[in-house]
This record gives structure tokens, sequence and C-alpha cells, in this order.
């Protein structure tokens, strides 16, 4: 009987030792795995911040080129046009996301349109004031 209980405390322990390797080894790889995760994620981070910088920029020195050729042209204020629905000039894969590319093109287009018609009417205003305090000012 003696035996037979050695035998048993012999096997506990040896379940005991192989449960608590594998519990390790388990952890082990749980920890080694979240590393090239977080990698990934920072990477993720970094390519949707490229996309977004590049396509902000693109979309607002596009959007101020079409507005100051519509104010040249004589067309009212109207945003939309091929570039700004498209939103796909000077985007590459290597970027990112699509998505966030054509987000920050958007708001960027829209930002460059709306200053250049500013600055067009801030120009107008300016000539017209000047014109009037032509009149004014007692040089002639």
């Amino acid at each position: 009987m003696n035996r037979t209980k050695f035998r048993s405390a012999i096997i506990r322990r040896t379940i005991l030792r192989t449960t608590a390797a594998t519990l390790a080894l388990l952890a082990a790889f749980a920890l080694s795995s979240a590393a090239p995760a977080r990698a990934d994620d920072d990477d993720y981070r970094y390519r949707h911040s490229e996309a977004q910088e590049h396509g902000y920029r693109n979309g607002y020195q596009d959007g101020v080129d079409h507005g100051r050729y519509d104010i040249g042209e004589g067309y009212r204020y109207n945003i939309h046009s091929q570039q700004y629905n498209d939103a796909r000039n000077g985007y590459e894969r290597w970027m990112g996301s699509f998505g966030n590319y054509k987000r920050a093109y958007r708001a960027g287009y829209e930002q460059g349109y709306r200053r250049a018609f500013d600055a067009a009417a801030f120009r107008r205003d300016r000539d017209r004031d000047a014109y009037r305090d032509h009149d004014r000012d007692g040089w002639r």
C-alpha cells in the first residue's frame, strides 16, 4: 500500500510540474506575440498619419488652384469638382488607407478653395476702398 501511495504522489507531482511548465510556456508565448502586435499598431498609426498628412497637403494645393481658376474665370463659389469627388490626386499605396487619405484630401481641398476665395474677396474690397479714397485724398 505504501508503494501505491508513493506512486500516486509521484504522478501528482509530475502532473503539477507539467501543468506549471505548460502554463509558463503559454505565458511566454502570449507575451512574445504581444510585442509584434504593438509594433504593427505603431506602424498603422504612422501610415494613418502619412495618409492624412499627404492627403491634406495635396487637397489644399488642388483646392487653392481650383479656387484661383474659378475666380479668374468669374465663376461662383462651387467646391465640388471632379478632383474633389475622386480625391485620388497624389495618392500612393505606401501612404496607407485610401479612406483616410480621401477624408484628409477633401478637408484640405475645402480649406484651400475657401482661402483662395477669401483672398480674392479681400483684394476686391481693398481695391474698391482704394478707388473710393482716391477721389477724397486731394492729390489730384
